[in-house]
């Protein structure tokens, strides 16, 4: 909405500090100012209309040079998604729970591309990085927590810094809004699930100009492996402050805990993706030990949010967030099968401790302005980022143990030696311009970037310990799009952008890998119909990354770098109300990955492992009309697939079988039942409604394969007070 201003500013504290940095613009302001609020995407629709991920600005999608997804919160709710990986099942360009029915990480690809040895992905809470840890350690964010998740496809480093050149998941977090909250929902399920959550919130004082926020979630479950469990409680209170019409503050806070984070460890190839003469495995078997396997992990953050409106056209806002992450971790996992009978498995014992703790800084000034008939939204900003951390990495042995009739007790272990103790801080360092132009109907956007970072690692082991390895590297990286608005909805688009990204990944002799970069060339149309209220987008990519990291061929839990990877494909995305009664998320990948150069050259031209080249969804939502029998029923279907991919290693590969799996839903408004029971709700989902048996990725033999998740029933009430 338009904020109208006081004639006579009136400046606070926070408002002084801003301009003292900002000084050189304070002769701008007008004595009458107007500031356009944000709309946000949270007017309970599966369609977005903007996003301030891919420019950082409040951006119409269809203006957006770029591919871009935004995952809506009345998408969250009506999948019941409980995970990242559940929210990115429908999205395009997204191979999504890559370990199956681990829950403890988010796992993922984008258009082919992964953070390196573990997977672990380029992920951005409210603008900042949520950094990876160094062995087991991640951030990670309950999905309730969150009020949307937006994918950004093709290299993000303009605007972010370091980052791989498949793309970006950016997260907001519920924060405060003047609307009154009162939230609560209860949820049970099989595998004995059980889940509260609350969301309160609204003004705090009367005028509005103090906003409160609190949301919170706990559940409890068994995990898929046989006699394994999850735990999670979460709490994220906020506070807003307004206290004129230029200035606005937010602080804000998140714990989280796990107790218990589940079994993340794999099963055997032959009895998952290849045959046995045993059988197949269930998707419960557990090659661990129930009573030897503790993984938890505590988060804390706490951070702020500074607006400072000058006038209409210029404003500043400082972004800025500490957290800390504790992790630990010991258990037994696979360690490979027997080939003489085909049932006895060798076992690993592992441990890790891992604390690190990070700091994100944004601040970004922004204007508009005209240069005769072309307008400007001019974006310039400073980012810095600090992770410092250390982690270890304990083996040792265990008793095999038949997978096919296991017997965990009795077991003996052998006492676990470090094989990796790291102490690592990193400091990354970036200014950034960006200038998006309006020019009738042409829409142009260009951004440059330089990056500063330094990496230094403090090998803790003690033939090595005081051996300390330092890397700096500095670059620059641009991005221009282009795209051309015509009055029917059609805007085709064109851009070209670079990535940068070091790793805190080491190769098996403790040395650091070079930054890898990337390059993006895209096409595509997007059609925004004036008849529905949907988006509809086709989007064709050429990406190309050097120095990515493969399969160490000496030890294949370890990466070397050696390499180059060209990814290129087409997306296909539709969203939104295709009708009264009828809504659709679709979406559409081919993809063709391969290593064009690596130095073993029978490798060169084939399928980087553990990506699929062909996957898809789509999710049909209905809604009854008003005024009918059946009226506050609605119901939704959904369909996922892929067509397998690769495992082994890259110079002994195989194939794992594609699969389809569906879901379902259905809910009912009770206020259509009865008057007094208006604001409630109840809901039953289903993931993997048909029970399907099926394998998501598999490393070498040694390492195994994972089973994707199994069935999952929900009914859930929801109120709103």
């Amino acid at each position: 909405m338009r904020r109208s201003f006081r004639n006579t500013p009136r400046l606070t504290p926070l408002a002084v500090a801003l301009m003292a940095l900002m000084a050189p613009l304070s002769a701008l302001a007008e004595e009458t100012l107007n500031v356009v609020a944000d709309s946000g995407n949270s007017d309970g629709s599966l369609l977005a209309k903007s996003s301030n991920s891919a420019t950082k600005t409040n951006t119409p999608l269809l203006e957006t040079p770029q591919s871009v997804s935004v995952i809506t919160r009345r998408q969250m709710d009506l999948q019941n998604v409980r995970s990242l990986n559940e929210a990115l099942r429908y999205t395009p360009g997204v191979a999504a729970e890559q370990w199956g029915g681990v829950t403890a990480f988010d796992q993922y690809s984008i258009r082919g591309f992964n953070y390196g040895a573990t997977g672990f992905n380029d992920e951005f809470l409210d603008g900042l990085r949520m950094n990876n840890g160094i062995i087991y350690g991640t951030q990670q964010v309950d999905p309730f927590l969150l009020e949307d998740i937006t994918v950004l496809r093709g290299p993000a480093s303009v605007l972010y810094g370091l980052a791989n050149p498949g793309g970006i998941v950016t997260m907001n977090s519920k924060l405060p809004v003047a609307k009154t909250i009162r939230h609560v929902e209860l949820e049970a399920g099989n595998h004995e699930y059980q889940r509260g959550s609350f969301d309160v919130g609204g003004k705090a004082t009367d005028d509005g100009s103090i906003l409160y926020r609190i949301v919170g979630t706990g559940d409890t479950r068994n995990g898929q492996e046989h006699n394994t469990t999850a735990r999670r409680w979460a709490l994220a209170p906020s506070v807003t402050f307004i206290p004129d019409d230029y200035n606005k503050l937010t602080l804000y806070a998140r714990v989280q805990h796990d107790p218990r984070l589940g079994a993340q460890t794999s099963l055997p190839v032959e009895g998952t993706a290849k045959y046995n003469p045993n059988g197949k495995l269930p998707t419960d078997a557990y090659p661990g030990d129930p009573y030897h396997n503790k993984f938890s992990r505590r988060q804390a953050a706490v951070g702020y949010s500074a607006e400072h409106f000058f006038n209409d056209d210029w404003s500043t806002l400082l972004t800025g967030r500490y957290s800390g992450n504790t992790t630990k971790y010991k258990a037994t996992i696979f360690g490979g099968l027997h080939q003489d009978d085909m049932r006895t498995i060798d076992r690993m014992r592992v441990g890790s401790d891992e604390h690190f703790n990070t700091i994100n800084l944004d601040n970004q000034l922004r204007g508009h302005f005209a240069t005769g008939e072309v307008d400007h939204q001019l974006l310039v900003g400073m980012n810095w980022d600090r992770f410092n951390g250390h982690g270890n990495y304990a083996m040792g042995t265990a008793t095999p143990l038949d997978i096919y009739k296991p017997d965990y007790h009795n077991a003996q272990y052998s006492p676990m030696g470090d094989y990796q103790n790291n102490r690592i801080m990193n400091t990354q360092t970036g200014l950034y311009a960006q200038d998006q132009l309006s020019y009738q109907q042409w829409r142009a956007t260009v951004g440059v970037r330089h990056d500063w970072s330094s990496q230094r690692n403090s090998n803790l082991m003690p033939l090595a310990r005081g051996d300390n390895t330092r890397q700096r590297d500095e670059a620059t990286t641009w991005r221009a799009g282009i795209n051309y608005l015509f009055e029917n909805g059609i805007a085709p688009y064109f851009t070209y952008a670079q990535s940068f990204q070091p790793t805190n990944s080491m190769d098996r002799n403790g040395r650091m890998f070079d930054p890898s970069r990337g390059e993006l060339y895209e096409a595509g149309i997007k059609y925004k119909p004036t008849s529905m209220d949907a988006l509809f987008t086709i989007a064709a990519f050429n990406l190309t990354q050097d120095k990515a990291l493969a399969t160490d061929p000496v030890f294949s839990q370890a990466f070397v770098q050696d390499g180059k990877i060209r990814s290129r494909g087409v997306e296909l995305e539709a969203r939104g109300q295709v009708s009264e009664q009828f809504s659709v998320v679709g979406a559409m990948t081919w993809q063709d990955v391969e290593y064009t150069q690596y130095s073993e050259r029978e490798v060169v031209g084939r399928r980087p492992l553990r990506i699929p080249s062909r996957y898809g969804s789509v999710w049909v939502d209905w809604q009854a009309p008003e005024g009918i029998a059946v009226s506050g029923l609605g119901a939704g279907v959904g369909g996922r697939f892929t067509n397998g991919s690769k495992g082994g290693t890259m110079e002994n590969q195989f194939s794992t079988a594609g699969y389809g799996v569906m879901d379902a839903e259905v809910h009912y408004d009770l206020g259509h039942l009865l008057q007094t029971l208006k604001g409630g709700k109840v809901q039953v989902t289903a993931q993997n409604l048909t029970k399907r048996d099926y394998v998501t990725s598999c490393f070498t033999d040694t390492q195994g394969c994972f089973y994707g998740a199994e069935r999952a029933v929900i009914a859930k009430v929801i109120w709103d007070f």
